[in-house]
């Protein structure tokens, strides 16, 4: 595995990793609302389902209150975004630094930041949200949405709504977890941990949700 030797300088990890959660941590708590944290695939474009319901539902939630805060890409993270921006709410992104070619336009952002480390980038994206909105996505889609539920089960981040947008996408893969026996009251408890999770197909319907959390 190729690995920028600079990595390996013990003191200069830490101190870039230290200035990274430091610079996020003091972003975050200046933000006076409460802030929702929404994912999903850099994939779609404005006119497809996924990125106008994205976009509405940055809308909605930044009328109510709320900030948005994105991973600062194209696609699902774009479209919350300019919603929120439409809002004249906070609207910020955590972009990731090293991925190459997803340049946004500023003006959807009111506060954006860019970080080497994707684990510092994931714990700035949830650490002080009062909520995860989960859109439809891929590989990294579902390893934040796992590795958050993990975070919350373990205690290691507040007990906040895990809500996933669109049942019949999400629907194969939790009736999957939900048919294991082996899975089911072993590896997983079923009452506590799948309960975690609660679904929308729609950017009203996800708003409600964050309303009776």
């Amino acid at each position: 595995m190729k690995i920028n030797k600079e990595y390996l300088n013990t003191k200069y990890t830490a101190d870039l990793v230290s200035k990274e959660i430091t610079q996020g941590l003091e972003l975050l708590n200046g933000i006076p609302n409460p802030i929702v944290s929404v994912f999903g695939s850099h994939k779609p474009a404005a006119g497809e389902k996924f990125f106008d319901m994205a976009r509405t539902f940055g809308l909605i939630a930044g009328q109510a209150g709320y900030a948005v805060v994105t991973g600062g890409g194209p696609g699902i993270m774009q479209a919350a975004n300019e919603g929120a921006t439409d809002a004249q709410a906070p609207s910020i992104g955590i972009k990731a630094g090293l991925i190459k070619g997803e340049e946004m336009d500023e003006d959807i952002f009111t506060n954006e930041v860019s970080y080497h480390f994707l684990f510092v980038r994931r714990f700035i994206l949830s650490i002080k949200s009062d909520a995860l909105v989960f859109f439809p996505g891929g590989f990294g889609t579902l390893n934040e949405l796992f590795e958050f539920i993990v975070l919350i089960q373990l205690g290691f981040i507040d007990r906040v709504p895990i809500i996933c947008i669109d049942r019949e996408f999400w629907d194969g893969m939790f009736k999957w977890l939900e048919s294991k026996p082996k899975l089911l009251g072993y590896y997983i408890e079923t009452q506590r941990d799948l309960k975690l999770i609660q679904f929308a197909d729609s950017a009203d319907e996800a708003l409600k949700l964050l309303k009776t959390k």
